[in-house]
């Protein structure tokens, strides 16, 4: 299969700089899925799972926030606030984030806070999910 360069990067470092066969990525409409060839475009990128597929036929993901997809040719670049792959997910942690923002979001608070909070649950939320669905993956190999 055809393959296109692809970089996930976030402030904290370069998560995946090499080539792919395909990416999907949550964007403010869904889902985006992109091949080799795929015409340019730049789209918001929202909390969520991306899934990309190696030429060797891997499927890796990670769970990102918040950033941006630019397509240009058959280059695709993700910037995004964070990038953790599965097993860089700390689940512990990530519940107990996600209580302390579910405990906020339960208080009387002023509306910036209360924004916060909520990204603080979304992130929480979607760093367990893709941990569980990654568990739940290995578990049927």
């Amino acid at each position: 299969m055809k393959t296109f360069h692809l970089e996930i990067l976030s402030p904290e470092r370069p998560f995946y700089d090499g080539e792919c066969v395909s990416l999907v990525a949550p964007i403010s409409d869904g889902m985006v899925g992109i091949m080799a060839d795929h015409t340019p475009f730049t789209a918001a990128v929202m909390d969520g799972e991306v899934l990309f597929t190696l030429p060797d036929g891997t499927k890796r993901s990670c769970a990102v926030a918040n950033g941006m997809l630019d397509i240009t040719s058959n280059d695709a670049r993700l910037l995004c606030e964070s990038a953790l792959a599965p097993e860089e997910i700390d689940e512990e942690l990530e519940r107990k984030a996600l209580e302390e923002a579910r405990l906020q979001l339960s208080e009387k608070q002023g509306r910036q806070d209360y924004m916060l909070s909520q990204l603080a649950f979304a992130r929480a939320f979607n760093n367990l999910k893709v941990k569980q669905k990654s568990a739940m993956g290995r578990d049927k190999m």
